[in-house]
């Protein structure tokens, strides 16, 4: 499929340009990154050297918005060509970073408790796995998750945002995550401006022929530069299919996509940067609803063992898991904290599939509401039975206590009249 023809035609109007004016109206596509690029380059060969940005838009999706950044960031470091913005106020690119990517050490990415909706820049390892503990960390108290959802995670945002650094040459990437609630997935998208896949794999015993050769190279097992072992794009994938989930690889003047019902459309003769440089897009989504077989998608390159640097700080010297309520809350007054805690604690136990103590050492006061989203949604959840097994907690004060047995009381009060009586009288206090 000839793509650039497609672009021109089908899509013309999700990037338009006047002379110096590149107006974005659509940013929820990956095709929306490459009508952006025509606009910018058609603009850069006639003369110009200046561009208004402007968006008219309302949907981002990270599949577009992090390559035009990208794109954007490329052009105005390499060839000083100069960008400035048109942007409503409140627009969702005014607070992304999508005008300028957030930069952060890998200790202050550390302490985001909400990393989603954020355009970061990163050019190191440290910044990678600080990036990863942080995602997992932050949909780990967003929703309850299926069995290997947030381990497969781990493997997919630290190997590909580190494929960047290993493999591109560009020595920095962008990626981006947003949770969309209502669909209960997660988007991710990863980019860089550097080689890209096909000038990765040509000197390699391959050989691909074209662009789209190498991407379909890229996703087999032990398919590598030989800087690494070849198998960072071949484990997304296999997570990705086990999952149901949708992949789009785009690198130089091609484009692979899978979708959830496993179908592959394949696009040619895109726009790139140059044959230096081909750019690489890797966007993935994940439903967290679905499981992901570990053991089957690394059943052929010897497993994968997830490590969770958060999860092992739990353990202690008897094999315990304990969990810090108070570290690891946003707060101990309202629902959204109190299932913020839950889902993390569900997921948790999910993971480590051994129970745990929670301890509330630091924790003073609760309200009513928060000690039922908390503590009386965990037993409904688990089972009295179940989550006495599982569940032990430790250092509550006789207020924190009374109120967490006040709230499995009346739940279970509304409960059982519901069941019975058709009812919700449960008071949200």
């Amino acid at each position: 499929m000839d793509a650039r023809n497609t672009i021109l035609t089908k899509h013309k109007n999700r990037v338009t340009r006047t002379k110096d004016h590149i107006i974005i109206h659509r940013m929820n596509h990956p095709s929306c990154a490459s009508s952006f690029l025509i606009a910018l380059q058609s603009g850069i060969r006639d003369g110009y050297k200046a561009f208004t940005i402007e968006w008219k838009g309302d949907l981002v999706y990270p599949d577009a918005c992090v390559p035009i950044a990208g794109i954007i960031c490329y052009y105005a470091e390499n060839y000083r060509i100069q960008f400035t913005y048109v942007l409503p106020d409140d627009s969702y690119l005014q607070h992304c970073g999508f005008v300028s990517p957030f930069v952060e050490s890998a200790e202050d990415i550390a302490k985001e408790k909400f990393p989603f909706d954020k355009l970061f820049r990163y050019k190191d390892s440290a910044q990678v796995a600080a990036l990863t503990q942080a995602y997992v960390d932050g949909i780990s108290h967003q929703t309850e998750c299926s069995e290997g959802v947030l381990t497969g995670l781990i493997w997919c945002l630290n190997e590909i945002m580190d494929n960047v650094l290993v493999h591109s040459g560009a020595g920095y990437g962008f990626v981006m995550v947003q949770y969309h609630q209502g669909m209960n997935t997660i988007a991710i998208c990863v980019y860089d401006s550097g080689i890209g896949i096909y000038n990765s794999l040509r000197h390699s015993e391959h050989q691909p022929l074209a662009a789209i050769d190498a991407i379909t190279l890229a996703v087999q097992e032990g398919v590598g530069d030989g800087l690494g072992q070849g198998n960072g794009l071949f484990g997304l994938y296999q997570i990705v299919s086990d999952n149901n989930g949708a992949l789009t690889i785009t690198s130089g003047p091609a484009s692979v996509m899978w979708s959830a019902q496993k179908e592959m459309k394949k696009f040619t003769n895109l726009p790139f940067i140059s044959k230096r440089y081909n750019a690489t897009t890797i966007d993935y989504r994940l439903n967290l609803s679905n499981t992901i077989n570990i053991q089957k998608a690394f059943k052929s390159i010897g497993g994968f063992d997830g490590f969770d640097v958060r999860l092992d700080y739990m353990i202690q010297d008897d094999n315990t898991m304990k969990y810090d309520v108070f570290k690891n809350s946003i707060g101990t007054a309202t629902r959204e904290a109190g299932s913020y805690l839950r889902n993390d604690i569900l997921n948790t136990i999910t993971r480590t599939q051994t129970g745990l103590i929670l301890d509330f050492a630091g924790v003073r006061t609760v309200s009513s509401s928060f000690a039922d989203e908390l503590v009386a949604k965990l037993v409904l959840k688990l089972g009295l039975i179940k989550f006495n097994q599982l569940i032990r907690m430790i250092n509550v004060n006789e207020n924190v206590k009374f109120l967490c047995e006040r709230s499995v009381y009346m739940r279970i009060h509304d409960e059982w009249d519901t069941v019975h009586y058709g009812s919700d009288n449960f008071s949200d206090n």
